[in-house]
């Protein structure tokens, strides 16, 4: 959702107007005739802002009016969490700059959160005023949006590949620095995947668009590559080098790319042609991936990890 008309602090004043009247279901860029609202003065409603560095990036943080001082504290805390967890799995933030704006509302937990790429780059994220320090610990959406900066826009009919990375991805990376435990990542990797498997009627990622096919097909399809690469690489290169030569080749947020553009640089950074195979046994095909035999040979089989499996080493290479 982008908007070409609105100057970046108007357009942050207007967010933060709309949010306090209650317009929780405003989409930036479309007409807003409902009804007619008085809004506030802009100038008192732009938000409290300070500027966080994640390595050579920014994030400039804005706090709209009604945060207290915990919940901005606990907020500020999971963003620099969350974007640590991203650059360490990128060896970089994807982007060198971004604006957070951080609306609160009635009730608790993580609402939502939007990233609209004009005139700059912004997320709005919306949180409930009693969400908790357990809430943000527990809640992934901040993370996978921001690994969505670091994949370029690509043809919608294959946006199970954006959505399959950002699924994928957050769960490594908040695995690798402690937010979840392995063996949580697993289970719920089992537990979502089969919702990726194709269905009667499937014909294929590129051409089958349903919510499962799209989120956890795309999913599946970074953990089978994710499982070859580091096979093939004997555990020295894995998706993880893939997608940081994706961003060093300049494909990250909003820079149209084709799908076999992203997955032929993946492919370049670490030497191999695994990701454009995969793609092509995948892209066209409604077989389903035996899961089962996957976790078995991963040592994943019924939540308990075992290190005598045969790709064990694999397994545990994924979230090392």
């Amino acid at each position: 959702m982008n908007s070409t008309n609105l100057a970046a602090p108007s357009r942050r004043a207007l967010l933060v107007d709309l949010s306090r009247i209650g317009c929780a279901a405003f989409m930036l860029g479309a007409s807003q005739a409902a009804r007619s609202v008085d809004l506030p003065d802009s100038r008192s409603a732009l938000p409290e802002a300070e500027t966080l560095r994640i390595l050579r990036s920014r994030i400039e943080l804005q706090f709209a009016p009604g945060f207290g001082k915990p919940l901005q504290a606990a907020a500020r805390t999971w963003v620099i969490t969350s974007a640590d967890a991203v650059a360490r799995y990128f060896s970089r933030f994807p982007v060198r700059k971004v604006e957070l704006a951080l609306v609160s509302e009635q009730g608790s937990g993580v609402r939502s959160v939007v990233t609209y790429g004009e005139p700059s780059l912004l997320m709005r994220i919306r949180l409930g005023r009693e969400t908790t320090e357990a809430q943000f610990i527990d809640d992934e959406v901040l993370v996978r949006e921001m690994v969505h900066l670091a994949i370029p826009r690509i043809p919608r009919a294959q946006n199970w590949l954006r959505e399959g990375i950002a699924n994928y991805v957050a769960s490594v990376a908040r695995g690798r620095v402690g937010l979840v435990s392995a063996e949580t990542v697993w289970r719920d990797w089992a537990a979502a995947m089969p919702q990726g498997q194709p269905q009667p009627g499937d014909a294929g990622l590129d051409h089958t668009s349903t919510w499962g096919r799209t989120h956890w097909g795309g999913a599946m399809f970074c953990l089978l590559a994710d499982v070859e690469l580091l096979k093939r690489s004997g555990l020295r290169s894995g998706l993880q080098d893939a997608l940081q030569g994706v961003l060093a080749a300049g494909g990250q947020y909003g820079v149209p790319w084709t799908v076999e553009r992203i997955l032929a640089a993946g492919d370049a950074a670490v030497g191999q042609t695994t990701l454009t195979e995969l793609y092509g046994r995948m892209k066209d095909s409604s077989e389903p991936v035996d899961l089962s035999s996957l976790w078995r040979d991963l040592g994943t089989t019924g939540g308990m990890l075992d290190d005598k499996a045969p790709l064990a080493k694999v397994r545990r290479a994924i979230l090392a």
